[in-house]
């Protein structure tokens, strides 16, 4: 009976060998998976900073057999100067923002000069319809002229048939009135046969010797133009 009652604590001893075990197993693994996050996350660290892992252990034992003596002159293990991350992002960013600038400025100069092109242009078309204003007003004059012309014309030959239909003793008398202008006397002079307007001209004598005379010299300076 006592032997039985001393095997029985035997089980307890190893489940708690087992718990410590357990425990210390779940401790390692622990610290393992802590160790393999930490270079993992030195690992982002080291490959943000330019660094590659891959090829380190090719540079590990270059310099390890630089310190043999029968090997060193198998290698040439030499340090490479790495450039500073974050000089080179600067770099970068400030040849970007160089470039940005350099093209906002560009942009600039082209809008500058498409709105002096477009002042030009607007300038060009004011100058275009003052043109075309002042050319229809010369059409309009022109045509003024025109209708006037064609009415004294028509003036000069209602009485150039006039004066050839009368005769220049009935037709003195009016023609020495001021209403009817020299000018427009020579003009339709100029029209009938000579006899008949110096018939014309001797009966005006009669009765206006001065309207006479000037109808005679406006009709010689049209004979010498």
């Amino acid at each position: 009976m006592q032997k039985k009652q001393e095997e029985n604590p035997k089980p307890k001893k190893r489940s708690g060998k087992k718990f410590l075990r357990i425990i210390l197993i779940s401790l390692i693994v622990a610290i393992f998976l802590l160790g393999v996050g930490y270079i993992y996350f030195e690992y982002n660290r080291l490959s943000y900073l330019n660094l590659n892992l891959q090829n380190s252990w090719r540079s590990y034992m270059a310099y390890l057999i630089d310190f043999i003596p029968g090997l060193r002159n198998l290698s040439n293990y030499e340090y490479l100067e790495i450039s500073d991350p974050f000089y080179l992002q600067k770099e970068l960013l400030d040849t970007k923002l160089k470039a940005i600038q350099d093209e906002r400025e560009k942009l600039i100069a082209e809008q500058n000069q498409l709105q002096k092109l477009l002042d030009q242009i607007s300038q060009e078309s004011t100058k275009l319809m003052a043109q075309r204003e002042e050319l229809e007003k010369l059409n309009q004059e022109y045509q003024q002229k025109i209708d006037q012309y064609n009415d004294y014309n028509t003036r000069i030959n209602t009485l150039a048939n006039w004066l050839a239909r009368s005769t220049p003793q009935q037709i003195a008398n009016a023609l020495s009135r001021e209403e009817v202008s020299v000018e427009l006397l020579v003009d339709a002079l100029a029209t009938l046969e000579s006899k008949s307007a110096a018939e014309i001209l001797q009966a005006l004598a009669l009765v206006n010797p001065q309207k006479a005379a000037e109808v005679i010299a406006k009709m010689g300076e049209k004979r010498s133009e």
